[in-house]
């Protein structure tokens, strides 16, 4: 599926919640769209589809994605999947859409449309011959900040003169986001960063090492764009990036108050921790 990068701009809404869960079907798909997660830099959606059938469902039978409405100005990346679990005939889906810029990141957004892509049922699964079907799911009304389970960080940490800018650590039921910032690179220095640093996680029940994951970079025109949005932004950088760094574990098994989260050099063990 295409991801869409886009600027919405929208005069005041009425303010009428949305309601969620939101329930329907297309296809031979029942889709249970939960309510999206709204904090500073991100939103959160998280879906679960099932075949109408009860047969078995595979990873690409389904794609969706989700956009709102902003009535500021704001600059939304669409939503990248973070996690894909298939049981039988069940798929969830969570995927994060990163909100690189806005003027005020406090205040609500509406009005979602969420873009499907489905396997038509009876379908080949090959990939020359399968035949999809598209379709917009529109649900309307506001969704508030959620900021439950949700730390601020918007602190800059250096390793190897490296300023990478941690935003926010969100728990959640299959473990943790935490995006990071960093400006003014080379678009070879990014994938350097992805190669070379990761976030090393240690508890009790836990140590392990994540791999940053490059979520999406920038060049000077569209920085200026966004960075007449956010003044925080250099609006003279050559080159942006976000990563995502996505801890997976049980919430049950782990004291969240003990976990200790580093940013790690994976060639020198250089650590510095972020939380």
């Amino acid at each position: 599926m295409v991801k869409r990068l886009e600027i919405k701009i929208n005069e005041e809404p009425k303010v009428v919640e949305a309601q969620f869960p939101y329930n329907t079907e297309f296809d031979n798909y029942n889709i249970e769209i939960k309510k999206p997660k709204l904090v500073n830099h991100y939103i959160l959606f998280d879906y679960t589809i099932s075949t109408k059938d009860n047969s078995p469902i595979e990873e690409d039978d389904f794609h969706i994605t989700g956009s709102p409405s902003f009535p500021d100005t704001a600059y939304f990346v669409s939503a990248h999947d973070i996690l894909r679990k298939v049981e039988n005939n069940k798929m969830r889906i969570v995927n994060v859409g990163i909100i690189v810029a806005r003027k005020d990141y406090d205040k609500y957004v509406n009005n979602f449309d969420f873009l499907v892509s489905a396997r038509e049922k009876g379908s080949s699964k090959n990939l020359f011959e399968e035949k999809r079907v598209d379709t917009t799911i529109k649900v309307d009304g506001v969704v508030y900040p959620d900021k439950e389970n949700y730390k601020e960080i918007k602190k800059t940490f250096k390793l190897d003169d490296i300023d990478f800018e941690v935003l926010s650590i969100g728990d959640f039921d299959f473990g943790s986001c935490i995006p990071i910032f960093v400006g003014n690179i080379s678009e070879e220095k990014g994938k350097e960063i992805e190669n070379k640093y990761a976030l090393r996680v240690e508890e009790e029940n836990i140590n392990a090492i994540y791999d940053l994951e490059k979520w999406v970079g920038f060049y000077e025109q569209v920085i200026k764009r966004y960075s007449n949005i956010d003044p925080s932004y250099n609006a003279n950088s050559q080159y942006d990036q976000f990563y995502m760094g996505k801890i997976f574990y049980n919430p049950k098994e782990v004291n969240k108050e003990n976990v200790k989260i580093y940013l790690i050099n994976k060639e020198t063990n250089e650590e510095v921790r972020i939380n």
